[in-house]
């Protein structure tokens, strides 16, 4: 009988130890905690919104942490414990070796804490010919999200998708990946460093951002078709356009630091490619943004931004304007900075080879 029982115990140990070296031999999903991975922008702006949203959520946790926590359980093949954190240590150190060189906008001390909406002008929205454009996103914050909506004149397909968010954003449960896999909006791409605007201003900013760069996309497309790459005058258009947009609805520094900090840094380009860009940039937001936002009678019924795309384009066509360069992806920088140091800053560059 003893035999028999230490021969049945044996087995169960035998069966238990398989059993476990079958559940260790399970792969664990685990991330590349080298890599600043990038995570879709619709993703972030929900996740943000909620927590702005929720006075409960915003006692137990900080927004930065409930975004690291959501993406962790959205996300677990790529994002990490400290991501967030090494995000916001990224753009630290982007913008303090970028503050003093002679071909990016140098940003005020007093632009880097960023305009706070509660020291926003607290006046009405008039209407929007009598404003001055580099002055609106001084008090957008401060006006109610309709007012705000009203003033970014969405078309019938982005109100429908700003709708699909807000139905995201008031979900009475966790999300699952699916909830955003099946969203379906396709004017949204994937971001990292961006991230670091829901923590300075919030989802209102975010969204504003991603907005202009959706349409500056769309309406490059619509002029130029393909040809909006590799130093081609609609590459040009491109980035005199989003810079125009968010120059008006974010400010002059953060149209800057998405410009020529977040987004040159997220996707490297040939020496042709980047100094081209930095130029371009600045003619969008400084140099011709008083040219291509300047209001004009009669045109209060349709929508302003489409007339500033008309503004740049028109500039674009006009060959006066241009300044070909003789560069191609193999030039070096050495040769490219100072060419480009040397364009006029109203004249526009591109290659085009």
């Amino acid at each position: 009988m003893k035999r028999f029982i230490y021969i049945i115990v044996m087995a169960l140990s035998l069966v238990s130890c398989h059993t476990m070296r079958v559940k260790n031999t399970t792969p664990k999903i685990t991330a590349d905690t080298t890599l600043l991975p990038t995570f879709p922008a619709e993703v972030l702006y929900v996740l943000g919104a909620q927590w702005e949203a929720d006075t409960l959520l915003q006692r137990q946790m900080t927004i930065d942490n409930y975004i690291e926590q959501r993406l962790i359980d959205l996300y677990p093949e790529k994002a990490y414990k400290g991501y967030v954190r090494k995000v916001c240590n990224t753009v630290d150190q982007l913008i303090k070796q970028n503050e003093h060189r002679p071909t990016l906008y140098i940003p005020k001390r007093s632009e880097l804490s960023f305009v706070s909406p509660h020291n926003a002008k607290k006046e009405k929205a008039g209407k929007f010919h009598k404003r001055e454009c580099s002055d609106l996103y001084l008090y957008l914050d401060s006006l109610p999200m309709e007012q705000e909506l009203a003033i970014l004149e969405l078309t019938p397909t982005e109100r429908s998708e700003w709708e699909k968010l807000q139905t995201l954003i008031r979900h009475p449960k966790f999300l699952t990946r699916e909830s955003f896999d099946t969203l379906q909006i396709s004017s949204f791409e994937e971001e990292n460093l961006l991230l670091t605007v829901l923590l300075w201003r919030g989802p209102r900013m975010f969204y504003r951002i991603m907005q202009s760069k959706s349409r500056a996309e769309k309406l490059a497309y619509y002029y130029y078709g393909d040809a909006t790459n590799n130093g081609r005058p609609g590459d040009a258009f491109k980035h005199i356009y989003v810079n125009v947009l968010l120059r008006t609805y974010v400010g002059e520094w953060m149209s800057h630091a998405v410009m020529d900090l977040f987004w040159e840094w997220k996707s490297p380009n040939a020496p042709c490619d980047h100094y081209m860009d930095l130029h371009n940039n600045i003619i969008g937001r400084q140099s011709r943004y008083n040219d291509f936002t300047a209001a004009e009678e009669g045109c209060d019924n349709s929508r302003h931004w489409l007339q500033w795309a008309e503004n740049v384009q028109s500039y674009i066509q006009d060959s006066i304007n241009g300044d070909k360069q003789n560069w191609d992806k193999e030039t070096p920088t050495f040769i490219v900075e100072p060419a480009a140091e040397k364009v006029s800053a109203y004249q526009y560059i591109y290659w085009d080879k």
